[in-house]
């Protein structure tokens, strides 16, 4: 008996590879070529400029196909073509109900990374609950996301699965090594900014990532921590560096601050590892609904402490006192400023809470360890 077959199904929006795509296609770049051995794996993604309709992550072979109001029928069409045993769609429960019924003899799992295509405003209660229970199972990335669909859907009869995600330890160099510390004062040095405590942000500009949070706090940072600098990487989408209201916002926000305030577009990945080496600590700010997040891993890998909104999944990643600090959205604010202020006074804690990141991420948090997981789903029975 040959390997049993896995289609993976991208949302459609992003080209893959691609250093513009969301954090849903490095979840699949990550994931897919580690369970090649194992299973036989094809991805799907839509078609884009500069590269061919067939190529491969990995090992894994990726067919493009036209994006847009096309892309479930050619998804469909291709699948047909090659009967997998098992599809698992990424975030488009649409999609995977549209796969399901049209090959009702392949399992077909949906794996959810946030809540925002089962809202409201996607479809209608009654219409989501239709589609999710169609499926074989759902994959979601924390303990969070499984209550809310729990909470939103009790009599769904499909079993939710929780997977949690990864991170590559070998992309990112920790910070408290002699090979860490030394990239970094150099880099600090090309840069100009030797003398300065960094906070580093990573992640798109929303409101409800809360970058506002740590402007409003940082005149009072600064007049405790005169060498603090805030650097805020990343743009409104991951297309392109267009600013949105809330941008401008934002960077009026800083303009009274000077250079205490530095704003960088988005970095695709990996090169963002080299921003993570520079950082005392991490910030994520985040008020929304944070299914995961990806900088909490990334950040531990790179040996940095965070300070967190206690909000969505965040809590099941970051360790309350022994990786970061978790603050509780009822008081962003004050939070914020008390425990940045108190990791960027002591290195002491700086290194212990960054080591045991380092070590949490490791022991917990790979891709390796997100990959098995899938690997079992894919090949179980339901």
């Amino acid at each position: 008996m040959g390997r049993q077959k896995v289609a993976i199904i991208t949302p459609g929006s992003f080209v893959i590879p691609s250093g513009r795509s969301s954090s849903v296609e490095r979840v699949i770049e990550k994931v897919a070529p580690l369970g090649a051995e194992q299973l036989e794996i094809s991805i799907y993604g839509p078609i884009g400029e500069g590269l061919p309709s067939a190529g491969n992550i990995g090992s894994v072979p990726c067919f493009r196909l036209p994006a847009g109001q096309h892309y479930a029928d050619s998804v469909l069409m291709h699948l047909r073509k090659c009967l997998p045993d098992v599809i698992d769609v990424h975030n488009r429960p649409m999609l995977a109900y549209k796969l399901k019924r049209g090959l009702s003899k392949a399992k077909v799992f949906l794996t959810l990374h946030s809540t925002t295509f089962i809202s409201p405003a996607q479809h209608t209660e009654i219409g989501i609950h239709q589609m999710l229970h169609s499926l074989d199972g759902l994959i979601v990335n924390s303990e969070y996301l499984k209550n809310i669909i729990i909470e939103r859907f009790p009599s769904l009869k499909t079993k939710t699965y929780v997977n949690h995600l990864g991170v590559s330890l070998e992309d990112f160099i920790p910070r408290w090594t002699t090979t860490g510390e030394s990239l970094r004062s150099a880099r600090l040095f090309d840069l100009g900014w030797s003398d300065r405590k960094i906070v580093l942000y990573v992640g798109r500009l929303l409101p409800s990532k809360g970058v506002h949070y740590l402007l409003e706090a940082w005149p009072s940072i600064m007049s405790r921590e005169p060498k603090a600098m805030l650097l805020i990487v990343g743009s409104a989408f991951y297309s392109g560096d267009r600013e949105t209201s809330y941008v401008r916002k934002l960077k009026s926000m800083a303009e009274p601050l000077g250079d205490r305030i530095v704003f960088l577009p988005f970095v695709p990945y990996p090169q963002i590892a080299v921003w993570y080496n520079l950082a005392d600590v991490v910030a994520v700010p985040s008020t929304g609904e944070e299914a995961f997040g990806l900088v909490n891993v990334e950040a531990m890998a790179s040996a940095v402490p965070i300070v967190a909104a206690d909000n969505g999944g965040i809590p099941e990643i970051v360790n309350h006192g022994v990786s970061g600090y978790l603050i509780p959205t009822s008081a962003m604010g004050q939070g914020f400023t008390s425990s940045i202020l108190r990791l960027l006074s002591n290195e002491a804690e700086r290194r212990r809470m960054g080591r045991a990141g380092r070590e949490l991420a490791r022991s917990s948090f790979r891709w390796q360890h997100t990959s098995s997981r899938w690997l079992n789903l894919m090949s179980r029975d339901l």
